[in-house]
Order: C-alpha cells, then structure tokens, then sequence
C-alpha cells in the first residue's frame, strides 16, 4: 500500500483500530525475502508460511 497521505481527524475510534490493522496486515502480507531465506535454510519454510496463515486468520478476528 501507498501512503495515501494525511486522513482527516475527527474519525472513530474504530475506523482509526482498523486503519492500523489494515497497515499491520499489509506487513505480514509484505515478503521478507531474508527471513524466508532462513526458514529454507533451517528447513522450516512450509511451517513458516503455515503460522503466517494463522496470523492472518486471527488478524481478521481483530476487525472492529
């Protein structure tokens, strides 16, 4: 995602908890090209984009 700039104030609570959460999601969405390079050395890398499904699934459990 691009940075979209500067939002307005004056919004909910809520719509800025899922503003981050969307950006937190983004993240883990974002390849990191070293760290699963490690996981294929340590052998670990299926295991890794497993657990990396089940944050997502618990991330979307967080939606206000």
């Amino acid at each position: 995602m691009k940075d979209q700039g500067s939002i307005a104030t004056g919004e909910t609570p809520e719509v800025r908890w899922n503003r981050g959460l969307d950006i937190f999601i983004e993240s883990v969405h974002a390849p990191d090209s070293k760290l699963r390079g490690c996981a294929h050395n340590q052998h670990c890398y299926t295991e890794l984009m497993d657990i990396r499904e089940h944050v997502l699934q618990y991330l979307q459990s967080l939606r206000k």
